[in-house]
């Protein structure tokens, strides 16, 4: 089953700031929401420290995806979460708060159809950003599933683009810029890329993950 993947729910960029809240929507019985972290970080932080929560009482039960900071590379943090509905949530809004060391968060949020709810994650990496442009490491897919990348350059060169993925850039001014993407993967066993183009010498991190598909018929 091919996913399908709605890319409505705007990004929302806090500069110098310490929380990004999204605007609310609403989700369906079923949907799968991904969502992609960035935040200013310093090249010295020991722990790497962006925290989501939600307008529910109880928050949803997020699950972290990849993530990558100082703590393993350069400064420039990007982290991942998903979180699988099973009932309709009316009025939605998600929030990333930044730690003692970070600031100026971004958030963007995808809702996506079509995955394998009972194994949502599949083939993960992640590496550094050091290169205009720069095509990440491949992953080798599980399934017919979506590709998503996500990028924070510390060094802050503009608004990244991409010429293969569907991207949602950013540039929050004096800290970082970054971007999240994602494409459809044709097959199972697929190496697949992602590319990044971040419009001058970027300093930062990357991470790329496959979303499962449910299979044919299920």
């Amino acid at each position: 089953m091919a996913i399908t993947v709605d890319n409505s729910i705007a990004r929302v960029s806090s500069d110098g700031g310490t929380t990004a809240t999204t605007a609310a929507f609403d989700v369906s019985a079923g949907d799968l929401l991904v969502v992609c972290g960035h935040c200013d970080q310093v090249d010295d932080a020991t722990v790497d420290l962006l925290l989501i929560s939600d307008n529910q009482a109880p928050d949803l039960a997020w699950v972290a995806g990849p993530t990558r900071g100082a703590s393993e590379s350069g400064a420039g943090l990007v982290s991942s979460w998903y979180f699988h509905s099973a009932g309709a949530i009316s009025g939605l809004t998600v929030t990333l708060t930044t730690g003692v060391f970070n600031d100026s968060p971004s958030i963007k949020v995808y809702k996506m159809t079509g995955h394998d709810s009972a194994d949502i994650l599949g083939a993960v990496n992640e590496g550094n950003l050091t290169a205009d442009p720069q095509t990440t490491t491949a992953i080798t897919s599980e399934t017919a599933g979506a590709f998503v990348a996500a990028w924070t350059d510390w060094n802050q060169t503009g608004v990244p683009t991409s010429s293969d993925l569907t991207v949602s850039g950013f540039d929050t001014s004096g800290d970082i810029s970054g971007a999240s993407g994602y494409k459809a993967i044709g097959s199972a066993s697929s190496s697949v890329t992602g590319n990044m183009n971040s419009g001058g010498t970027p300093a930062g991190n990357w991470i790329v993950f496959e979303i499962r598909a449910a299979a044919a018929g299920g």
